[in-house]
């Protein structure tokens, strides 16, 4: 017998019963016992944690992410098997309840949750971790998936492990997945669209900032200027600068009064005018990086982002929706490779079709004898109908009228004429 399905069929006959893969935590015995280590730390040695954070808060980075996570939890997932049309019930349901169930039936923690928190952290943090628990009772089978803040953990050169970063636990490779974008300069760490846009945000915030400040002084610019006539001698001069600190502090936001002088608003500059423009940059900026279309956040003026339909660009972000879950799809695969699990982890189909359009473009099909009721159907996951002994007959190509008339017909309503 060969040796690889011995062992799969070994594997099928010792699937757990009942998962409790918080007892063979890693992440969860560290978390008990040693919580006061988990402390937020630096990515490397390069940006802080506090910083990405921060960033994640910028309202068009944060709805950027969202959007992502809101297709994964609404689109949900299958498991398959990408050699054979025939389903394994017993490891499929296993794998089913699994990824539904991260950490058994007694947590909290579900396909939304523990997928949320890794797809935030990737697109935030440019890494993301998931502990894989196993019982070694039942010939490594995954009973738990567990997802680790990326700031607790370090890579060991001197072993090539990734830890905690207290050094308290080293994963083998088996027991970690670490999703992430590749750093092009090799690094162990992954990329984050932030390190990308961190100038642009820092320019947010410094536009922000410039007009806060003028907020909070009741719309004067500190720019303006109060003009004096140029014959006051020295002891008029000092005087009245005296009386006009004096009157601001008692009188912080109200109304200026000068005696001989003249108090000239500065225009508006390039930099107020820029302001706006600055603005709406930043955020196209952001949505190009995350590659979302600018309706999936309600921007509905796009002026600045292109006049691409809303259609090309759905199918843009389908695109790039498709890339960044292959990275997570390969990464549970691995994992259940190990396990010599045939079965793989796939996130369904982002749909992206006009259901109206797509109903009357399946209805001219059919009229005109290109698709049949049960392709139509299909197409949908629906079942054939069911055959009654009598044929349907379509009628194409005439008008409704027409149509019903044969139909009439048919069932010997009208007369043939």
């Amino acid at each position: 017998m060969n040796p690889i399905l011995s062992i799969r069929k070994s594997l099928r006959s010792k699937l757990p019963v009942l998962r409790e893969p918080k007892l063979n935590s890693n992440y969860e015995y560290v978390l008990s016992n040693m919580a006061w280590v988990l402390q937020r730390r630096n990515k490397a040695t390069g940006v802080g944690m506090q910083t990405y954070y921060h960033a994640m808060k910028n309202v068009w980075v944060n709805a950027c992410i969202q959007t992502y996570l809101d297709e994964v939890v609404n689109l949900g997932f299958m498991i398959k098997n990408p050699v054979s049309d025939q389903v394994d019930v017993v490891a499929s349901n296993y794998l089913t309840n699994l990824f539904e169930n991260p950490m058994g039936y007694d947590s909290n923690d579900t396909y939304s949750s523990y997928q949320t928190l890794l797809w935030k952290s990737y697109l935030g943090l440019g890494d993301a971790f998931s502990e894989v628990i196993f019982d070694e009772q039942f010939s490594k089978v995954p009973i738990g998936l567990k997802h680790i803040p990326t700031e607790i953990m370090q890579y060991y050169s001197d072993t090539d492990q990734w830890g905690f970063f207290d050094d308290s636990y080293r994963f083998e490779p088996e027991n970690l997945i670490h999703i992430k974008d590749p750093d092009i300069r090799g690094g162990v760490w992954g990329e984050s669209k932030i390190d990308i846009l961190a100038s642009d945000i820092r320019l947010e915030i410094l536009g922000r900032d410039y007009t806060s400040e003028i907020l909070e002084n009741k719309g004067l610019s500190p720019s303006g200027t109060i003009e004096y006539d140029n014959t006051m001698t020295d002891l008029e001069w000092n005087n009245e600068i005296a009386r006009l600190e004096a009157m601001a502090q008692h009188n912080r936001q109200g109304t200026m009064i000068l005696r001989g002088g003249k108090y000239n608003q500065s225009s508006v500059t390039n930099r107020d005018l820029q302001y706006q423009q600055l603005m709406e940059d930043v955020r196209d900026r952001v949505l190009a990086t995350y590659g979302v279309p600018p309706h999936m956040v309600s921007v509905v003026e796009v002026a600045n982002i292109g006049t691409g339909t809303g259609e090309s660009q759905m199918k843009q972000f389908k695109k790039t929706f498709k890339g960044k879950a292959r990275i997570f799809e390969d990464a549970f695969k691995k994992v259940l490779g190990r396990s010599t699990f045939k079965e793989t982890f796939e996130y369904k189909e982002l749909d992206i079709d006009d259901k109206l359009v797509k109903a009357k473009i399946d209805d001219i099909r059919i009229n005109n004898g290109s698709l049949s009721i049960d392709e139509v159907r299909a197409s949908y996951g629906q079942s054939p109908l069911p055959k009654t002994g009598s044929e349907v007959n379509i009628i194409r190509n005439v008008s409704s009228n027409e149509r019903y008339k044969e139909i009439l017909k048919q069932h010997n309503l009208i007369d043939y004429e």
